[in-house]
């Protein structure tokens, strides 16, 4: 969705349920689904984990109050899209008060849970293949996703690893954001997003180059203390370099992380194409 732009930084502890922000602070009600606990809230959606009377199974219920629309656009990206990469999503709906869809749980949590220390190499780079993989599935379509972060690559009990939050996918080429706003989350943001750019895949693979450069850094590559700082830093300043360990990854991430769209990898496939066969 798009945050003005004194939204507060990515990274700042989230909000409790409240009624101003649509009554997610109690259980909705929606027939065939056991309510079991809140898991997650953004600006007009909440997310529970919830027991499917139905499947017998927990599965995620991201929910929003009607009549908006971001479910129903989280959905309508989920039929277009599928992948081993990419979250599973199971069913949508209605009722006179939510829109929702119905998503696998994934158990393991979000990428984010994962940083604060440097990875392995090894480690970081099949995370980056799994997260190429899964934005590839889109970029292949012509969409662009637009909001790639830590807290929309989850993790399965196996370990793999797959995207989501579909929310503010649109057609490469589609209009960006309008002066004023922030369309995406701003310590991952591409520096030509924020100067209203029109959509491109290249724009995740920026954001995908910052990631990669957090787990092998262990801390964010652009830490702005307001989101002032932040926004300048995006785009005049540059990450620092790779630790030793990982030096072998700089040329990739410079390709990456390339502050002009014209000199940095087009879109995920580039991405996977320099990281050799994959088993």
């Amino acid at each position: 969705m798009a945050h003005p732009l004194h939204t507060s930084l990515a990274g700042s502890p989230p909000r409790p349920f409240a009624r101003d922000a649509g009554g997610f602070d109690a259980p909705p009600r929606v027939p065939g689904y056991r309510f079991l606990r809140a898991i997650g809230r953004g600006r007009r959606t909440c997310a529970w984990l919830v027991f499917d009377l139905n499947r017998r199974a927990h599965v995620v219920l991201k929910l929003e109050a009607a009549p908006g629309a971001s479910v129903l656009h989280d959905g309508a990206v989920a039929a277009r899209v599928q992948g081993p990469h990419l979250v599973r999503v199971l069913g949508q709906g209605h009722t006179a008060e939510w829109n929702y869809l119905a998503m696998e749980h994934v158990a393991g949590g979000d990428l984010a849970a994962q940083l604060g220390q440097p990875m392995l190499p090894t480690r970081a780079m099949s995370l980056l293949a799994q997260a190429a993989e899964g934005l590839a599935q889109l970029h292949r379509l012509g969409l662009v996703h637009r909001d790639v972060k830590p807290a929309n690559f989850l993790l399965r009990a196996d370990g793999s690893l797959v995207l989501t939050d579909f929310g503010l996918v649109t057609q490469a080429g589609s209009a960006g954001a309008t002066p004023g706003t922030l369309l995406g989350t701003a310590r991952y943001i591409a520096p030509e997003q924020l100067q209203g750019a029109p959509a491109a895949p290249s724009a995740d693979v920026y954001s995908l180059g910052l990631l990669l450069h957090e787990m092998l850094c262990g801390r964010p590559a652009f830490a702005g203390e307001t989101l002032t700082e932040l926004l300048a830093q995006q785009l005049i300043a540059e990450p620092a370099r790779l630790p030793a360990s990982a030096a072998a990854v700089q040329p990739l991430l410079d390709r990456m992380l390339c502050k002009d769209p014209r000199g940095r990898l087009a879109d995920a496939d580039a991405v996977l194409g320099l990281l050799g066969p994959r088993t």
